[in-house]
C-alpha cells in the first residue's frame, strides 16, 4: 500500500501544465499550474513564475511536452547517439524547444554526426564544422535583410532600402510576434516568461518584431532586444543599433549597443557618427563624440578635432566701441596765395569709452559648451591613449606626429 502511494506521488510531481496567455504566448511548465487568489503559479526550470489570472486565457492540464521528453530521455543510455538523434527528431516534430538540446547531445557523443550537425545548422567548410552563418561569412557573403549576398549587393540594398524579409515561415513570424507582445507587457512575470522563450524562435524571425522592444520602457528589455538583434548579424539592423547607441536615455543600453556594433566589425560605422558631429544639436554632437570614443576607430580623432576647430577653436574676432568721440581743430596748415593767406584746418578726434573684443566660441549656452568640451576630451583620450585634458593643440600635435 505504501509503494502505491509513493508511485502516485511521483506521477503527480511529473505532471506538467501549460498556460496560454491572452497575448497568444504559450508557456510550458515543469509541473502543475497552481491557481491562487487572483494569480496562477507555474514552475519552470527551478523557478516559479506568477501570472495575474486576468492575463491567462487557458490552462492546459498535462499539455506540456517537457514531461514526455524527460521520460524518453531517461530511457536512453549516455552514449546512444542514434537514440538521442531520434529523440531530437521527435522533439522537432512536436515543436519542443528541447530538440536542439537532443541534437547537441548527439554531437557531443559523435562530433562528425552529419545529420545532427545539419539539424543544428552546421556546414562543413575546409574540413571544419561551422555554423551556417559562419560558413557564409567565410565564403565572403554578408547577411542583409535575411539574405546572404555579396558585399557590393549588400551596400546597394542598404542604400536603396530594398532589404527583403528573412526566409522564415509564417509560423515563426507569428510566434515571434507573440513573444514580442509579451516582452512589452506591463507585468514582470509575463516579461520574464517571454524572455525564456526568445531562443526558441529562429533569430531571423525575431529581427523585425524585436525592433519594437528597443522602445520598451524597461532598460533590461531594450538590452535584450539589442542582444537578440545583434546575434542575427544582419546589416539591416545597423540603423536601429546606431540609434540606440546615440539616443537611448540609459547609459547601460547605449553601452550594450556599442558592444553589439563592434561585433559587426564594419569599418563604415565611423561615418554616421562623424556626420552627427556636425549636427546643429549639441546633444547629438556629445553622443556622437562618446560613440566615436567607444568604437575605438582612430579616424575619430581627426573628426573630433575638425569639429573643435569649427565650433570651439579658431574662429573670427569682432570688436565694438562703446563710448563717444569728439572732433576738434588742432591746428591750421597755412598756404600763401598771390593775394591771400589760406588756413587748412587739421582735425583730430578724441574718443572716450571702452572697446569690446569678441571671439566666437559657438554652442548654445554655457552648459552645452562645458559638456561638449568634456565629451570631446574624453573621446580623444580614449582614442589616443593620452590625457591632455582640453588642450586641443597637444592633441593636434599628437595626431600630426602619429599620422
Amino acid at each position: 500500500m505504501r509503494k502505491t502511494t509513493a508511485l502516485l506521488l511521483t506521477c503527480t510531481l511529473l505532471y506538467a501544465d501549460s498556460l496560454v496567455l491572452k497575448s497568444g504566448l504559450t508557456v510550458d511548465g515543469d509541473g502543475p499550474a497552481v491557481e491562487g487568489d487572483g494569480s496562477i503559479e507555474l514552475p519552470l526550470e527551478g523557478k516559479t513564475l506568477r501570472f495575474p489570472a486576468s492575463e491567462v486565457r487557458e490552462i492546459r492540464r498535462g499539455a506540456s511536452g517537457r514531461e514526455e521528453y524527460a521520460r524518453r530521455a531517461d530511457a536512453l543510455a549516455e552514449g546512444d547517439a542514434t537514440g538521442w538523434f531520434r529523440l531530437g527528431l521527435w522533439a522537432k516534430e512536436a515543436r519542443s524547444p528541447k530538440a536542439a538540446a537532443a541534437f547537441e547531445r548527439v554531437v557531443r557523443i559523435d562530433p562528425d554526426h552529419r545529420a545532427a550537425r545539419r539539424e543544428l545548422g552546421y556546414e562543413r567548410v575546409g574540413g571544419e564544422w561551422v555554423e551556417g552563418d559562419e560558413a557564409q561569412r567565410r565564403r565572403g557573403f554578408l547577411l542583409c535583410g535575411g539574405k546572404w549576398v555579396l558585399p557590393a549587393e549588400a551596400d546597394r540594398l542598404m542604400r536603396d532600402g530594398l532589404m527583403a524579409e528573412a526566409p522564415v515561415t509564417a509560423e515563426h513570424i507569428r510566434r515571434a510576434e507573440e513573444i514580442v507582445l509579451a516582452l512589452l507587457d506591463d507585468d514582470a512575470a509575463v516579461r520574464a516568461a517571454a524572455t525564456e522563450l526568445v531562443p526558441e524562435v529562429p533569430q531571423a524571425a525575431m529581427l523585425r518584431p524585436m525592433q519594437r522592444v528597443l522602445y520598451a520602457p524597461q532598460p533590461e528589455m531594450r538590452i535584450l532586444a539589442i542582444k537578440t538583434i545583434a546575434r542575427t548579424g544582419d546589416r539591416a539592423a545597423l540603423p536601429w543599433l546606431i540609434r540606440s547607441s546615440m539616443y537611448d536615455a540609459s547609459r547601460d543600453v547605449r553601452n550594450a549597443a556599442f558592444r553589439a556594433l563592434r561585433g559587426y566589425g564594419d569599418t563604415d560605422l565611423y561615418f554616421p557618427y562623424a556626420r552627427a558631429l556636425q549636427s546643429s544639436s549639441p546633444q547629438a554632437r556629445i553622443m556622437a563624440a562618446e560613440a566615436l570614443g567607444e568604437l575605438g576607430d582612430a579616424r575619430g580623432v581627426g573628426a573630433i578635432l575638425r569639429r573643435i576647430s569649427i565650433g570651439i577653436g579658431e574662429s573670427g574676432r569682432a570688436n565694438i566701441l562703446v563710448g563717444k568721440q569728439q572732433s576738434y581743430i588742432q591746428d591750421f596748415d597755412v598756404e600763401i596765395a598771390q593775394s591771400a593767406a589760406i588756413g587748412d584746418p587739421i582735425v583730430q578726434t578724441i574718443r572716450d569709452g571702452i572697446i569690446l573684443d569678441f571671439k566666437i566660441l559657438g554652442g548654445s549656452g554655457e552648459r552645452w559648451i562645458v559638456e561638449e568640451n568634456n565629451a570631446y576630451a574624453s573621446a580623444l583620450g580614449k582614442l589616443t591613449g593620452r590625457d591632455y585634458g582640453q588642450d586641443w593643440k597637444k592633441y593636434e600635435g599628437f595626431a600630426s606626429e602619429t599620422k
